[in-house]
């Protein structure tokens, strides 16, 4: 297995590289334990998944035998032979994922609308 510190510096990005957000839910005991874990190592809670997520693809590709270049070669490839229809949903996909909107747990918001129908 590679170096932590390797994995985790190839995880952190450069100013041309863009960034996607992660939305992450937890059980608010666990959130509680690694956030106390974090702050009792002196450590930020986002590197420390940063490092895991580094980490865990690493592992996940060893698995796969496949290395990053030759996954996105086989993307690539299932793109080129899709039909027009398929590739407009694609592309209607990515500009969706483009906007970035905040996203929820679904149980959170049905019950903010519930305690909003409550308020009438």
């Amino acid at each position: 297995m590679r170096n932590l510190r390797s994995a985790a510096s190839r995880s952190r990005t450069t100013d041309a590289e863009s960034v996607k957000r992660l939305t992450l839910t937890l059980p608010e005991s666990l959130h509680t334990r690694f956030k106390t874990a974090c702050s009792a190592t002196d450590r930020k809670m986002i590197g420390e998944i940063r490092e895991f997520v580094a980490r865990r693809t690493e592992e996940l590709e060893e698995e796969s035998g496949l290395s990053a270049s030759e996954w996105a070669m086989q993307v690539s490839r299932r793109a080129r032979s899709i039909g027009p229809v398929e590739r407009r949903r694609l592309q209607a996909l990515d500009r969706a994922l483009e906007c970035n909107h905040p996203t929820a747990d679904i149980d959170e918001m049905l019950a903010d609308i519930e305690r909003g129908r409550d308020l009438r």
